[in-house]
């Protein structure tokens, strides 16, 4: 709900103080609000969305209902010097925010107008800075309940890339990471959960997964596919999952990079994208529950409750959870057998078996 509010909010704010002409073309990123893209759609001639969750994609495609808008599987605009006006509401993530800014940025026409927009507390006084150095300039326009919108005007064919930012965020880079299985080349980008390094509590799942005799396998939230190139190592089939367009394409070329030819990488919510005639051996996640300050229970719990649907007889859920979080009612709840295969200080790996 608070993400609900933040987006009326933000929307609020361009419909207060943004007039639009009715023949622009208008770039909206990260920007899940039905009311906001309705309302642009309604007095611009086309509205493009560019959403890096497929869930949200596949909902606002859902439930839009107007003519002028089109949705991209893409999460960069692809085309140059193409739009008008951008609206850019602010990402998680530094990194991520500075990749959307530069490819709408690149995305503008000459005199296009790029609309910076979002609470503080998610950084948008940073994101405004980073824009100053982008353009040269963010004009702050308007405050509403701790939101501000700032706008820029592109004044050159192309600004370049601050050389303090480090590499181009929108271009995939290659990473050689080590795990207790070995050591893999991944392909990664900004955007991606712990994006830079392996994360622990993945390493922590990986010192402690026992394949046993599975044959098939799913990856449920592959991230850059770390846990899924290692499984396919070893087994016969191994389908990867998730719902940011930036890891199924990394996931992808992680796979590629590592001459995996037994695996498939698929955007899912979950498990939507998937047909339960087709069950699985074995089921491994570490779930998107610890990212930053937010801990959402949600999508751990679907993850629990419907793996038996998507197993075979005897087959297994084995997922890494934050230690502090409980989620062994719910394994309880839904399988023959369930309990703890390892504990550290901060994660544990849990077992459900159907």
């Amino acid at each position: 709900m608070a993400k609900q509010n933040s987006i009326w909010v933000s929307t609020d704010l361009i419909f207060a103080n943004v007039n639009f002409e009715a023949t622009e073309r208008v770039l909206i990123m990260t920007g899940d609000g039905v009311d906001l893209i309705e309302g642009v759609a309604a007095n611009t001639a086309e509205v493009a969305i560019y959403e890096p969750q497929f869930s949200t994609l596949e909902r606002l495609r859902r439930y839009v209902r107007v003519d002028n808008a089109t949705f991209y599987d893409d999460v960069y605009p692809s085309y140059e010097d193409a739009y008008d006006a951008a609206i850019v509401f602010v990402p998680k993530g530094r990194e991520f925010g500075r990749a959307q800014l530069y490819s709408a940025m690149k995305a503008l026409k000459m005199g296009g107008a790029l609309y910076l927009v979002g609470p503080n507390k998610g950084g948008a006084k940073t994101l405004i800075k980073d824009a100053q150095a982008l353009f040269g300039s963010c004009e702050v326009m308007a405050y509403k309940k701790s939101h501000r919108l700032a706008v820029s005007i592109k004044n050159a064919e192309n600004y370049p890339y601050p050389t303090e930012w480090g590499l181009e965020p929108t271009k995939m880079r290659y990473l050689e990471i080590e795990t207790s299985l070995g050591t893999l080349e991944i392909a990664s980008m900004p955007g991606i959960f712990s994006w830079d390094e392996l994360d622990k509590g993945t390493s922590f799942l990986l010192e402690n997964l026992d394949i046993g005799e599975a044959e098939t396998a799913l990856d449920v939230g592959c991230g850059y596919g770390v846990i899924g190139v290692l499984l396919a190592q070893k087994i016969q089939h191994v389908t990867l999952v998730d719902d940011n367009l930036l890891a199924v394409a990394c996931a992808k070329a992680t796979l590629a990079k590592n001459g995996i030819e037994n695996a498939s990488v698929l955007p899912s919510n979950v498990y939507s994208a998937l047909d339960k005639t087709e069950p699985y051996d074995l089921i491994v996640s570490n779930p998107p529950f610890h990212r930053g300050l937010d801990v959402s229970r949600n999508v751990v719990e679907r993850i629990i409750r419907d793996a038996p649907d998507y197993l075979r007889a005897e087959g297994r859920l084995v997922l890494v959870a934050n230690e502090f979080l409980s989620y062994e009612t719910n394994l309880a709840e839904a399988f023959t057998q369930s309990g703890s295969l390892a504990r550290n200080n901060s994660f544990k790996v849990l077992e459900g078996l159907v």
